[in-house]
């Protein structure tokens, strides 16, 4: 019996599946580090979530493209046209300002799109007082 075809498949198969987790932890910019709060914590990522990360200096990315405000009303009303109960998370720069943050979720309502939150981490434990 051959192996050889048999091995080539498995080995297709692993590289598909590391690109496709690879492809779905690129939506979160790792140069954002969101405020902390006592309730926040990791929690169990949905299939499907659109993520919106806003940096420092104020620039929209979503899945890793940067977008300006126009550009992402416009991705939002599409998205509001295929689903309208799609789940919108902003990861937002702990020093960004706030009426951006406010601007990106004004864009949401104005499309429909009321399923959204925002992305916080726990706080690190720090020496008592």
């Amino acid at each position: 019996m051959n192996l050889v075809p048999l091995i080539d498949v498995l080995l297709i198969l692993l590289i598909f599946f590391i690109v496709t987790f690879s492809m779905a932890q690129r939506e979160n910019d790792l140069n954002i580090s969101v405020p902390a709060a006592d309730s926040g914590a990791p929690k169990d990522r949905q299939v499907g979530e659109i993520v919106v990360n806003i940096a420092r200096d104020g620039g929209l990315k979503v899945n890793t493209q940067e977008l300006n405000e126009e550009q992402l009303g416009q991705r939002f009303r599409d998205i509001f046209a295929l689903n309208p109960k799609q789940a919108i998370i902003i990861r937002a720069d702990e020093e960004t300002v706030y009426k951006k943050m406010f601007r990106v979720l004004d864009l949401c309502y104005q499309a429909g799109l009321y399923h959204v939150s925002f992305a916080s981490r726990s706080p690190v434990p720090g020496p008592p007082p």
